[in-house]
């Protein structure tokens, strides 16, 4: 990632887990002032569509960084507006009271 550098690669990825933990500590944070009820399944479908947009995005920008820029669009916009979709149906399931 960086070829000629001792220290940006640790630091890149000490800096993407302190975002994670953030995000994480939001979300649990959200959920908890909003008084919704988690139970291991919606837990576990929080976590799936988290992983799954990272991925997405990852895999989007991977294709840009690999000159395929049609690819990587293409990439993006339909698993992002799957995981689009996805999220609004998480986010309706677990405002449902």
């Amino acid at each position: 990632m960086f070829p000629n550098s001792t220290i940006l690669g640790p630091l890149f990825w000490i800096v993407m887990g302190g975002l994670y933990t953030i995000s994480f500590t939001g979300f649990y944070y959200w959920i908890t002032d909003s008084i919704i009820k988690m139970n291991w399944w919606k837990w576990l479908l929080s976590i799936l569509w988290f992983l799954g947009l990272n991925i997405t995005i990852a895999g989007g920008f991977t294709l840009f960084g690999e000159k395929e820029i049609r690819a990587g669009f293409w990439f993006l916009s339909v698993f992002g507006g799957v995981f689009i979709v996805l999220g609004v149906g998480l986010w309706r399931l677990l405002t449902s009271r």
